[in-house]
């Protein structure tokens, strides 16, 4: 496919992205990034993403597929360091790349799992009939025999008691249980994102040194060959 003339961004400068044109960006890639389940585009894909931002017909500079890849991987530099300031950013591609690249689904899902309904047992306890008159001598044979127990109301009374006990300890269990895992999501999320603090700082530290070193580098004159 032929492409269209026009000038190119010399080496993709962030100043040469227009807010259009970084919003075009955003949607084509964002478009392909779900479609391969939040993997990484190929290079044909990068290709289709660059054709889409130079379809603008505004008159812009023409942007190369590397040209676009890198302004990706910058936003996403940006976003993250937008998303670990305490207050809420006013960038205004923050709510779309968020919505793309922000927590994760299975993390989310940890975080706002609904709480199990409590364990509840219905029991139905059957009155027990009304002892029918007997003699002494029956009542002396029963004691003789199996000796003195519980009637058939109280057995049941007594099972009750334990299972609905039971349920209370199971109950608490598995409370205590979706707490520890919250809380433990919690702790995951926070340490990955003083990782992600922690490295993009290093990184910034590392630029400023390379353009202090490249400041501090001697110029030589190219006639004579002596440092300037």
């Amino acid at each position: 496919m032929e492409r269209p003339t026009r000038p190119y961004a010399p080496g993709g400068r962030e100043d040469c992205w227009s807010d259009d044109a970084t919003s075009v960006l955003i949607t084509a890639w964002g478009d392909r990034y779900l479609r391969l389940n939040r993997g990484n585009l190929r290079q044909k894909d990068w290709t289709e993403v660059a054709d889409a931002v130079n379809s603008r017909r505004d008159g812009a500079v023409y942007k190369t597929d590397g040209q676009c890849k890198n302004r990706i991987d910058t936003l996403k530099k940006k976003y993250k360091l937008e998303k670990s300031k305490p207050f809420p950013s006013s960038w205004i591609f923050y709510d779309t790349l968020d919505s793309l690249i922000g927590v994760p689904s299975s993390n989310a899902a940890v975080l706002n799992r609904p709480t199990k309904q409590p364990l509840t047992l219905a029991l139905t306890l059957k009155t027990a009939d009304p002892p029918s008159p007997e003699s002494d001598d029956d009542v002396e044979e029963e004691e003789e025999e199996g000796g003195v127990g519980f009637g058939g109301g109280a057995a049941c009374r007594e099972l009750a008691r334990a299972i609905l006990k039971f349920g209370e300890i199971y109950e608490r269990m598995e409370r205590s249980k979706q707490d520890q895992e919250v809380e433990l999501e919690k702790q995951r999320m926070a340490f990955t994102k003083e990782l992600e603090v922690e490295r993009l700082n290093m990184f910034m530290d590392a630029q400023l040194e390379l353009e202090k070193m490249r400041k501090k580098r001697p110029k030589y004159s190219h006639s004579s060959g002596k440092k300037l």
